[in-house]
């Protein structure tokens, strides 16, 4: 089935939530007491495993080389974000410290800073501007490539 690349991450996702689900499933039901009954079937469910794992795989190498071309716009967004967290970390405050010195006497060491809060701000409004623009991108380019697979998946 064709599918846009914006579906088939989607469906990734939902691949990957069903194998975390069936592992917890088989974690939790394949030791039980005697007089307990298991609520699934434990080999049964390991082989579900086993298809959702490949498929994911599948779909993970689909999408991969469906992204070939566009590796420096998803390592560009990757790094844009790493920055406005950094940029979110600058302190801006000017304000003074005090060190005691002796019992009652203090030095006053007052705080300076090279980009003030105002430089910080219109800093983290351009790289955010430019995130925007990359994930645009990145949305335009999803929604239009296609890839063909078929999920194991039921539509529900």
């Amino acid at each position: 089935m064709m599918m846009t690349l914006a579906q088939a991450l989607k469906e990734k996702n939902r691949l990957a939530g069903e194998l975390s689900r069936n592992w917890a499933m088989i974690a939790r039901e394949n030791s039980k007491r005697e007089d307990s009954s298991r609520v699934i079937d434990v080999a049964e469910t390991y082989k579900k495993i086993q298809l959702y794992k490949e498929k994911l795989i599948e779909l993970k190498t689909k999408i991969g080389l469906a992204n070939a071309g566009n590796l420096e716009r998803i390592y560009k967004l990757e790094e844009c974000k790493s920055e406005l967290n950094r940029l979110n970390d600058i302190r801006t405050d000017e304000t003074s410290d005090f060190q005691a010195i002796g019992d009652s006497n203090f030095k006053e060491f007052k705080r300076t800073v090279v980009f003030t809060a105002a430089q910080v701000y219109a800093m983290r409004e351009k790289v955010q501007q430019e995130c925007n623009d990359i994930q645009d991108e990145l949305d335009a380019y999803n929604a239009s490539t296609k890839i063909d697979f078929d999920s194991p998946l039921s539509r529900t």
